[in-house]
This record gives C-alpha cells, sequence and structure tokens, in this order.
C-alpha cells in the first residue's frame, strides 16, 4: 500500500508538471495551478519529496497493529456508516474526474482529420479553428448540433453535463435596463445600487457583445472587457470605485472605432429558471441565472472538498500542535495559553468572518483566504480534546520510559502520545468536515461568502428561496445536501462507536 501511495505522489506529480508546462488542465491536478502557479509548483515538488521519502522507508505496507484491526473490521460490520463511507468516497472521486463529467468544452474534437482536446488545454480555441466565422471561443454545444445536422466526418464527445458550474447559460429570457443617477448604477425602476455584471452589444449585430463591465454597490468595479464586431477581444480596462485604473488594447484593434461604435444601453441580461429536461440536458433544470443545477451542485461540491482540505490539515496541525504542548508541559504554558484560547472563543465568529469578507474586494475572496480566515478560530476545540488526553498520557508508565531514554517532549508527544489519542482524531474529522461544509454553505446563503465566479451551494439555495414559484431550485440543493451531510454522520457515528476505547479496554 505505503509502495503503491509513493509511486502515485511521484507520478502525479511529474505529469501534473509536465502538463502544465506544456498547456495542459488535467482533471484535478489543474486546481493546485488555479490558485496560483508558484502554488501549483511548491505543491507538485513537496508531492514529489513525500513520494520519494515514502520510497527510501523500503516499506511496503502499513503495519496495523492487531487492535487498530479489530477496529477496522468493527466499522465495516456497521453497514449504515460502511456504506455511507463508501458512497461518499465515490462522490469523490467522480468530483476529481472534474471537466470530464461537467463542462461546457468539448472532450475530444475530430475536426478535418486532426484531433483536439478543448477541455484539458489552458487554450481557448476560436471559432475560427473550426470553421466558424465568430473569433470567439467556441461555443461546442452549438457546433455540436451543428455538426448533427450534417453529414461527415467532424465530430465531438462532450462531458455528461454539458454546461459550466457558473456563468454559462443560453435561453435568454428578457433584459432590463442599467440606469445612473448621480454616477451610481441602478437597475430601472430600483433605487438599489446594482451590483453585478451588465453588458452593451452592437446595434448593428444584437447577439453581439461590445462591452461587459463589472459593478460593486453601484460603482464600475474590477475588470471590464471590450469586442469587436466580429467577436475579437478589443480592450481591457481596470476600475475600482468607479475610477478607471489602466487601458489596454489588443493589436490590430481601431481604437477610434470602437468607441464611436453603436450600441444598445448599458443592460443586465436575465435567463429563466427551466425545470428539468432531457432535452436541454438540464436534467435538474435551471437557477434564475439559467445555469444548469446539476453542474452548479458538482461544483459546490468541489469547492467544499477543497476548502474542506485547507480547513483540516491547517486547523488540526495547529490544534493538535498546541493541545498537546498544553498538556504534555502544564505549567505556565499552559494557564497563559488557556486564558488566551478562552479570550479567542468569546469573540463572535460569525461576525468577524462577515467585516473581513466585506472588506476583502471580490477578487481577493478566494477559497484559501476565506478558509484561512474560519481556521483562526476552528483550532480552538481540538485543543480542548487534545489537552486532556494528553494529560492523560503522559502518567503512563511508557511515557516515563521514554524520558528515562533520553527522549524529547517533541518525540514523546509526537511519536507516543499522539499515536495512542489517534482515536480522539478520527472521530472528530467527519463533523469537522460537516462543518466546513455548513459554514461555507451559511456564508454563501447571507452574502459574505465567495464570489459570483465560485459555484455554490449557499448561493443557490438563496436563489431557490427568493423563487419558490421554481421547486425544482430549492429541492435540488436541500436535497443534496440533506444527502451529503447524512452520509457524513453516519460516518461519524460509525467512526465514534468503531474507535471508541472503552470497546477495547478491559481492567483486570
Amino acid at each position: 500500500m505505503l509502495r503503491k501511495l509513493s509511486i502515485a505522489l511521484i507520478l502525479l506529480s511529474i505529469l501534473g508538471v509536465v502538463s502544465h508546462m506544456m498547456g495542459g488542465a488535467l482533471p484535478s491536478l489543474r486546481w493546485f495551478f488555479e490558485v496560483n502557479e508558484i502554488f501549483g509548483y511548491i505543491s507538485m515538488v513537496l508531492a514529489f519529496i513525500c513520494g520519494v521519502a515514502l520510497l527510501a522507508t523500503g516499506k511496503r505496507d502499513v503495519e496495523w497493529k492487531p487492535m487498530t484491526l479489530r477496529k477496522f473490521q468493527r466499522f465495516k460490520s456497521m453497514r449504515r456508516g460502511y456504506v455511507s463511507f463508501l458512497i461518499l468516497v465515490v462522490l469523490v472521486v467522480l468530483a476529481m474526474l472534474d471537466q470530464t463529467l461537467v463542462g461546457k468544452r468539448a472532450l475530444i474534437v475530430k475536426y478535418e482529420g486532426d484531433y483536439f482536446f478543448p477541455a484539458f488545454s489552458q487554450k481557448q480555441y476560436p471559432g475560427k479553428t473550426f470553421g466558424l466565422v465568430d473569433n470567439s471561443e467556441t461555443n461546442y454545444r452549438d457546433l455540436k448540433l451543428k455538426w448533427n445536422e450534417q453529414v461527415g466526418v467532424n465530430w465531438m464527445l462532450m462531458p455528461v453535463i454539458p454546461w459550466d458550474p457558473v456563468l454559462d447559460s443560453q435561453d435568454l429570457l428578457r433584459k432590463e435596463l442599467i440606469l445612473h443617477d448621480d454616477g451610481i448604477y441602478q437597475l430601472d425602476g430600483s433605487s438599489k445600487p446594482y451590483s453585478g455584471i451588465a453588458y452593451t452589444y452592437y446595434r448593428d449585430k444584437p447577439s453581439q457583445v461590445h462591452s461587459m463591465m463589472k459593478f460593486r454597490k453601484g460603482r464600475q468595479s474590477l475588470r471590464m472587457e471590450g469586442f469587436t464586431i466580429d467577436g475579437e477581444r478589443a480592450v481591457v480596462q481596470e476600475w475600482k470605485d468607479g475610477n478607471q485604473l489602466s487601458e489596454t488594447y489588443y493589436d490590430g484593434v481601431d481604437e477610434e472605432a470602437f468607441k464611436s461604435a453603436a450600441t444598445t444601453p448599458l443592460e443586465k441580461t436575465l435567463y429563466p429558471a427551466l425545470p428539468p429536461t432531457v432535452k436541454h440536458k438540464h436534467y435538474l433544470g435551471t437557477n434564475s441565472q439559467g445555469w444548469d443545477i446539476i453542474a452548479t451542485l458538482f461544483g459546490g461540491f468541489q469547492v467544499v472538498l477543497k476548502a474542506a482540505t485547507i480547513y483540516l490539515f491547517v486547523s488540526y496541525a495547529v490544534g493538535l500542535t498546541v493541545g498537546c504542548l498544553m498538556g504534555y508541559l502544564g505549567g505556565k504554558f499552559d494557564i497563559f495559553t488557556q486564558r488566551f484560547i478562552e479570550i479567542l472563543a468569546n469573540i463572535p465568529f460569525l461576525f468577524v468572518v462577515m467585516i473581513i469578507n466585506n472588506r476583502l474586494e471580490p477578487e481577493n475572496r478566494t477559497i484559501a483566504v476565506i478558509v484561512g480566515i474560519m481556521c483562526i478560530f476552528s483550532w480552538i476545540g481540538m485543543t480542548y480534546y487534545m489537552r486532556t488526553a494528553t494529560y492523560k498520557e503522559k502518567s503512563r508508565d511508557y511515557v516515563a520510559a521514554s524520558r528515562l531514554l533520553g527522549a524529547g517532549p517533541m518525540r514523546i508527544i509526537f511519536l507516543h502520545i499522539l499515536p495512542n489519542t489517534i482515536s480522539t482524531i478520527v472521530t472528530l474529522i467527519p463533523f469537522s468536515f460537516a462543518a466546513i461544509a455548513t459554514s461555507l454553505t451559511a456564508l454563501d446563503f447571507i452574502g459574505f461568502g465567495l464570489p459570483e465566479h465560485y459555484p455554490s451551494w449557499g448561493r443557490t439555495l438563496g436563489d431557490g428561496v427568493e423563487n419558490l414559484d421554481n421547486p425544482w431550485i430549492v429541492s435540488s440543493v436541500f436535497g443534496c445536501m440533506v444527502i451529503i451531510l447524512l452520509l457524513i454522520t453516519f460516518i461519524g457515528e460509525a467512526i465514534r462507536e468503531a474507535f471508541d476505547p472503552k470497546k477495547f479496554t478491559f481492567y483486570r
């Protein structure tokens, strides 16, 4: 098992680096480079080092103790928890398949004898690549329908759900004008400052976007993109609070022609909430923005997995270390640390997260930042358990024997005490996973979570609550959350029962 794991880590790290350098985007591995290119390379190097270190140990398998094996057997005997664990593993594997299951880019395109793999490439193929007039990124769904009507050798393979989790709609319903009053932009008929995306279109070609702008609290902010009437990118501008910071025109673009083009007024595009339909492959329907619900739920689950990975690693690393040190060292260190934890525990966690998130610009509100803020408080609960367990374990004979043999505090804590408190750690992991999932959903629901370009269960739930006349929205996301949380709860109960030390302890 260890040998296979080490080889897998080495191969995946090499594959991740090589594919990124060659312009590829492999499922799951691309996540590391999407955070930051440097972060991606560092992650791949660490994975490679871990794989080599495991391989260098020479161990082919993990040497489980008989009592640990008995605990595993007890866990497997609890059918509800074990079956829930298997289902969750399958769901995680499906989520890691990423764009091979859900996405608007084709997996394989065969055009005039040449093969293309748009879903696995960082490159965006313009329509001209496949014989279209439009020079913007290819709409593979429309191209597939066009090819299906023709008799030829051209074909493509689309994902099972051919829709992106966010910002991907097709069925236009209507448009609403956006007006400005004293520099503040508002929807026509509304007094509330507008936040979101707005468009202008060419009057001579109403289907072609002229400008795509973003607004925050009624003022133009972030990135503005302009396009020529042929669909080519014309200009990129950066804005902040209504002030233009920079402007860059692409080569070959007629600046005067772009600025003087006749366009429609500034508009917000609205989409219908379609009920479940097989024809358009909206198997659970769409929300009020026209986004496919299955794709959104799939993307939201991926976000939860990414957040849980960061959350568990940081909170457990800090909580285990601090709790064990408090229990082992005791004395003044324990007293001062305990008082600090009590102060930190009395700070209203949710309000702090909301305040910090509200002060951050949308482009800075990433998964890592929001989960990092939550980790400021999340490690506190772990210290209580580990402090108590360490106090109990350090009074045992094996700790005294380790001291006599010259072992230092760090060696005793991490090589002797910590392995003997593993039942506490393992038991809490499922419930910590459930906590991060519900916390992210709650923050997104009240509008203090991730920005719009992240798929979100909470935002979809809020959309469903506001559109109860479209019951498939709220029922889908609510059902998805109930299923995931039930699976985690059943797993947690089974682990707690299986690793309960009282089940395997007796007194003479």
